[in-house]
């Protein structure tokens, strides 16, 4: 494997030294955590089978990049109004939710993150009810809903080059 492979799959958390395990949830299990702490109701899989999401971490990844590794059969569905896209996986689960930037100032925006450009990316092991609902941060891991920073945290900065 050359170097600049070795090094981009580094950046993806997946060159072999990632700090957690890729798990059955499809996303990332940190040490000490198992099915029992991830607030799974009944501490059980909904979704046992679930085709785990392409990269590790939306650190520096672009939306080119992410549609070339969706697994097919996802479904990519418009947003209302256009204002971005919803991947689904194939048991109806919505997994990443891309919201483009508004091109507005950040200091007019509600927040900068509509100005910037957002991603909102969901565990295979979300349910169909916002209170079911398991969101991500950038580096693939489950944030609680009473975090204080869980809006920061689950809203995403889009940090690559724009589509």
């Amino acid at each position: 494997m050359g170097k600049g492979k070795l090094r981009r799959l580094r950046r993806q958390g997946r060159g072999g030294f990632a700090r957690g395990i890729f798990g059955p949830v499809g996303d990332l299990l940190r040490p000490g955590q198992d099915l029992r702490n991830l607030g799974l109701p009944r501490d059980r899989l909904r979704h046992p089978n679930a085709t785990p999401f392409p990269v590790r971490s939306l650190r520096g990844i672009s939306i080119r990049s992410l549609r070339a590794q969706r697994p097919r059969n996802w479904t990519e569905t418009p947003t209302r109004n256009n204002e971005g896209f919803i991947w689904k996986d194939e048991n109806g689960v919505e997994r990443l939710r891309f919201m483009r930037p508004t091109g507005d100032n950040p200091s007019a925006s509600q927040w900068s993150r509509q100005a910037n450009g957002y991603i909102r990316w969901q565990s295979a092991q979300s349910g169909n009810s916002p209170a079911d609902n398991l969101f991500l941060d950038h580096d693939g891991n489950i944030v609680d809903k009473n975090d204080p920073l869980f809006a920061e945290k689950t809203h995403i900065v889009y940090e690559g080059p724009y589509p």
